[in-house]
This record gives C-alpha cells, sequence and structure tokens, in this order.
C-alpha cells in the first residue's frame, strides 16, 4: 500500500459495457482497473441495458420511469433510459450496499438512474462519475450537422429492427431528443456524484462554465495514458498513411469516408493502410489497403507511418492521436483531432481542405514530418506518463481526498489535468 493514497479501501467499478469489446475506449477502463487494484480491492460489476436484463418487468419498469419522466417534464435521455431498469438498478445497489463498498466508480452519465438508487440508499457513498466525453456536445453536434447516429458498443444487444430505426429512419429524431435531454442529466449526474471526470480539459471547462451546481464539486479532466514505445523515426526508405478505427464508432466512419474520397480524388502516390474492424464491405480504391484488427502495433506504426486524423465529430480525446505519438509517428490532423490534449507549436494541426499537399507530395515535407514526430514524441513522455494518469485515479476514487474535513487538500490540483500539472 501506498500511503500517499491513503489506506485500502474496497471499490465498486460499474460499467456498461463489456471489456473484451476492442475500442478505444476500453483500454483506458482496464488502466483504471489495473491501478486501483495495486492498492485497494476492486469488484466489476456489469450494470445491464434492459434489452441485456431481458425480462418483462425489466421492460415495463423502465417503460414507467421514461412515462414518469415525461410527466414531470424532466424527460430521461434514451442512452440513460437503456440502463434505468429500476431491478437492475436495485440489484446492483443491494451488491454494492452489502459488500461494504467505500467508493464506487461508474461508467458515464448512463449511470444516471443507479445514481439515484445509490443516492437514497447510501447518500453519504463516495461516488466517481467517469463522462469520458461530453456527450450532450457530441449528440448537439450531431444533431447541428445532420450526421448519422451509429449506436455504437450498445449495438450488439439491440434487436435488428430496433437498431435499423435508430440509426435509420429515426436518427435525426433521437439525436434531436437526446441534445435536448443530455445537458439536464449531466448536470444532475454532476450534483450527485462526488467527483466527476472526462477526457477532455476543454469539456471539463465547458461543464463548469454550465452547471448549476455548487461550484465546490470537483470536476476532473483526466487525460489517457501513454507508455512511449519507440522514438520518434528520423528517417525511412518510403512514407505511407495509416489510420486505425473501427466503423462502429461515428468519428472513425466519418474520417474513413473523408479519406476514401482524398485518395479517389487526389489520387495521392503513397499508399494508405486503415487497420480496424470494419463492418462495411472493404472499398476497392486505388492505393489504398484494408487490414482488419492486428495485434502487434509495430507493425502499423513502422518507420515512415504518417497517422491521419481528420476528424470531423467534435468532443473528448481522439486517443489514436496520442498512440501514434507514443510509438514515434507524426500525426496530420485537424483542431478537432488534437482538441483537448493541450499540446503547443505543433507543426501539423490543419484544416481538412489545406491537406491536399501533404498527402500528394509527402516527401517534400519530409522534415516537417520528422519534427512533428519529435514533438509528439517529446509531449507523451512529458504530460501523458502512466504515472500521471495513476496517480489521478488514485486519489479520484479514494474518500479520504474529498471529505468534508480534508476537502481543502487538493482543490486546486483536482481541477487540473494530468497533462496540465506536468506542463506548469
Amino acid at each position: 500500500m501506498n500511503p500517499a493514497y491513503g489506506a485500502p479501501i474496497r471499490i465498486a467499478f460499474v460499467l456498461t459495457r463489456d471489456l473484451t469489446q476492442h475500442n478505444g475506449r476500453t483500454p483506458i477502463l482496464s488502466h483504471i482497473i489495473r491501478t486501483l487494484r495495486r492498492n485497494h480491492a476492486v469488484d466489476v460489476l456489469r450494470l445491464r441495458s434492459v434489452m441485456e436484463a431481458g425480462g418483462i418487468w425489466d421492460v415495463a419498469g423502465t417503460l414507467l420511469c421514461w412515462l414518469r419522466s415525461l410527466a414531470l417534464w424532466q424527460p430521461v435521455p434514451l442512452q440513460c433510459l437503456l440502463y434505468a431498469s429500476p431491478r437492475e438498478c436495485a440489484r446492483l445497489t443491494e451488491q454494492i450496499r452489502q459488500c461494504g463498498c467505500d467508493a464506487v466508480y461508474l461508467d458515464t452519465v448512463r449511470c444516471q438512474s443507479l445514481l439515484r438508487s445509490l443516492r437514497r440508499a447510501l447518500p453519504d457513498l463516495h461516488v466517481v462519475t467517469d463522462f469520458d466525453d461530453l456527450m450532450s456536445r457530441r449528440t448537439a453536434y450531431l444533431s447541428r450537422n445532420r450526421l448519422p447516429l451509429l449506436v455504437g458498443h450498445v449495438g450488439p444487444h439491440l434487436p435488428r429492427w430496433l437498431r435499423f430505426l435508430a440509426e435509420g429512419p429515426l436518427a435525426r429524431l433521437i439525436t434531436a431528443y437526446e441534445t435536448a435531454t443530455l445537458p439536464a442529466a449531466e448536470d444532475e449526474v454532476v450534483a450527485a456524484s462526488s467527483v466527476t471526470i472526462l477526457l477532455s480539459t476543454v469539456e471539463r471547462q465547458m461543464l463548469h462554465q454550465r452547471t448549476k451546481v455548487n461550484t465546490t464539486k470537483l470536476l476532473h479532466a483526466i487525460s489517457p495514458a501513454f507508455a512511449v514505445q519507440a522514438a520518434p523515426w528520423r528517417s525511412a526508405p518510403s512514407l505511407r498513411f495509416i489510420f486505425i478505427g473501427s466503423d462502429d464508432q461515428l468519428q472513425n466512419r466519418t474520417a474513413i469516408d473523408y479519406l476514401l474520397k482524398a485518395w479517389r480524388t487526389l489520387r495521392p502516390m503513397a499508399q494508405l493502410h486503415i487497420y480496424g474492424r470494419q463492418n462495411r464491405p472493404a472499398a476497392d480504391v486505388a492505393g489504398v489497403h484494408w487490414h482488419g484488427v492486428v495485434e502487434d502495433l509495430s507493425q502499423v506504426y513502422q518507420a515512415g507511418s504518417i497517422s491521419l486524423v481528420p476528424a470531423l465529430v467534435t468532443g473528448g480525446i481522439k486517443t489514436k492521436v496520442a498512440e501514434a505519438w507514443a510509438w514515434g509517428c507524426p500525426v496530420l490532423g485537424n483542431d478537432s483531432a488534437l482538441e483537448g490534449l493541450g499540446i503547443t507549436n505543433y507543426p501539423l494541426v490543419l484544416p481538412e481542405d489545406e491537406w491536399a499537399p501533404f498527402l500528394t507530395q509527402p516527401s517534400a515535407y519530409y522534415e516537417t514530418w520528422v519534427q512533428a514526430a519529435r514533438s509528439g514524441n517529446a509531449f507523451v513522455r512529458r504530460a501523458l506518463s502512466p504515472d500521471h494518469f495513476e496517480r489521478a485515479w488514485e486519489r479520484a476514487m479514494h474518500p479520504i481526498f474529498f471529505g468534508a474535513e480534508s476537502s481543502h487538500l487538493l482543490p486546486a490540483e483536482a481541477m487540473l489535468s494530468s497533462a496540465e500539472q506536468a506542463l506548469r
């Protein structure tokens, strides 16, 4: 036990997703769990969606919850409603009460109904809610730009007909409803949580400015951690472009579509290699190669690789940016791609409509690629180290740092992300 983190405690780590599903979020969650288990007892619990629970009483209870929220003019967002089964929330609340947990981790705003149940049964419990991204901002962006809706990791649990309706005919209506209802849900969860975590410093500030709750409530921005895997490459026999991401996620699907269009119209001589599980048929575009899931990332981030991140969906932190830097590769991205990271003077932050010369004449920018690889690699080493990440999560989860008698201990540090602290 590290005395800097207080005595060992028991933590209930509540997830709404399956850690065996591979996406950008699951490695972060696994890292948090490993970190906490070094000093504490951690019980990983699943809050099942109403589709997973599957009982008639779960469906009826969830429907009643929704109708009640509409009658009170406090409509529950659909993504929260999916995890609002009263039986499921009662089951987990009782499990947490019986195990005598000192602290609880909740996986995003989707745990709104469970948090209500916990506060009724255990009002003094230390609850940390991890928002990840600010979903109200994400859905507002989708609605405003009339972008498609993808149900993400929830998809496998939905009937095909419901998933078709959600991602097709009802997509605009759903995004409009979520845009209207999520801000109030987020504000409620912040008010009821002891600590609220986001990935991005930008979104932490947005939430801090919007929320009407007592300002002593602590909002953290804890950036994901990346261990440096390779030195930045300085020379390579040839240059190639890469993109990593499954089209399950809207941000990846829109980026892939943009890159395919660029290779069709600009016809770059350099090859584009796309990695990750794809649900759509691989498009046959000259110079584009599809690799699926690759376990050995050293094969992806080989010398001469340039990661492309045309982030057309704002929000959170794009972990593929930091991952490429950690492997010593440069990233060509736009403002959305690097938002929340806090890196300064990075040479390759450009609007997508200015990318053409970099894609068609990459050799002309060789020194810029090398400089960007060096700058990003140094930033990861300095600001996104596992040590910063682990220390921040240890402190966030321990009640000793946030009780009434000790809330004065860390007010300034608690409002800083690990990246910001490293750069002071």
